[in-house]
């Protein structure tokens, strides 16, 4: 190689040499550029408490469960009913402690505290035996399903709104010699009635306790419909009239205006005396049972269709001033077969 171009080329390569970083700075920067950058710590979050769950398991005083209980939370206006087990849940409730108020018909209602630890908490709830009461064991035959079950023994009507506001004279009082059995009464003289709200029934058996105190007809008024189409035309009122005086029973088949027919009619029902009645249809069949003896029947050869349940009071010529009708233990059942009766004939 010439000489005179070797001595410029080693001073430019220590020129550049002198300028770059040393070793040293070097390993720095490589290290730099492979240590990661650090993270902040996630910070530990702080556990959600568990919440208040409560189930309720209503029983008697021998520990049997008691199903169709109602039962309202503190706080609240709905009832819960009990299932088949005696059951009744509520979960993420706002506080440990409060209170459960449980009635059952056939059961003294109660008002019950409670103090909940966080999570499921299961307790059970126990209801006396009112005497007066009308239980649902009573209250319908084996194979049968109990649909509606009313005995006043709360002092309440429910779904009577005329005997519930002791409207056109009715009462829910003490029986006299009955001590401690609160009856629905009614002393006004006047042709009026009323209606089970919110309720329709088809093969299925109406019970019930009535005393007359003086003399009046009675209307018990079954599957009861309003403003309905029946046999091709617009009937106002269509039902099973059960008309029971001290004189006879009488079932009427009812399609008003069209018609009113009667069907079938048995003996009376004494005044001064507690009576107990049945009514039931099961695939067109009506029949009227009145203290375990069978009374009426009628087969509708066109039967009308399921309906609700009513009391009308009567004013006719026969009644006397001053009368008292009273009205116990009403219940509606189910029936999956012809109807039976349910008490032993005296």
């Amino acid at each position: 190689m010439n000489t005179k171009y070797l001595l410029p080329l080693l001073i430019l390569a220590l020129v550049f040499a002198a300028c770059g970083p040393s070793p040293e700075e070097l390993a720095a920067m490589t290290a730099a550029a492979w240590t990661p950058t650090p993270v902040p710590p996630t910070a530990t979050p702080t556990p959600t408490p568990a919440p208040y769950d409560l189930t309720a398991l209503v029983a008697d005083a021998e520990g049997a469960t008691i199903a169709n209980a109602s039962i309202v939370l503190e706080g609240s206006d709905t009832p819960v009913v009990t299932g088949e087990d005696g059951k009744a849940s509520w979960t993420n409730l706002p506080a440990p402690d409060g209170s459960l108020t449980i009635s059952a018909p056939g059961y003294f209602a109660s008002e019950q505290t409670f103090s909940l630890s966080r999570g499921p908490n299961d307790l059970t709830f126990a209801l006396e035996r009112d005497p007066n009461g009308l239980l649902p064991s009573q209250a319908c035959a084996p194979g049968e399903t109990l649909l509606y079950v009313e005995d006043f023994q709360d002092g309440q009507a429910h779904g009577w709104p005329e005997i519930e506001f002791f409207a056109q004279g009715w009462l829910i009082e003490e029986y006299a010699t009955e001590p401690g059995n609160l009856v629905a009464s009614n002393n006004n003289m006047s042709h009026h009635g009323n209606s089970l709200q919110n309720a329709s029934y088809s093969d299925a058996v109406w019970r019930l306790r009535f005393l007359v105190n003086g003399r009046r007809p009675l209307s018990f008024n079954w599957l009861q419909n309003y403003g309905v189409d029946i046999e091709g035309q617009h009937v106002d009122d269509a039902r099973y009239q059960i008309v029971a005086d001290t004189d006879g029973i009488g079932i009427r088949r009812l399609t008003l205006p069209v018609l009113n027919i009667g069907a079938a009619s048995g003996r009376g029902a004494s005044a001064g005396s507690w009576h107990t009645i049945e009514i039931s249809t099961y695939q067109g069949r009506t029949e009227v049972w009145l203290d375990g003896q069978k009374n009426s029947a009628y087969t509708d050869p066109k039967p009308l269709p399921g309906g609700g349940i009513g009391l009308e009071l009567m004013s006719f010529d026969t009644s006397k001033p001053d009368t008292i009708v009273y009205f116990d233990n009403l219940s509606v059942c189910g029936l999956s077969a012809p109807f039976t009766s349910l008490y032993v004939a005296p």
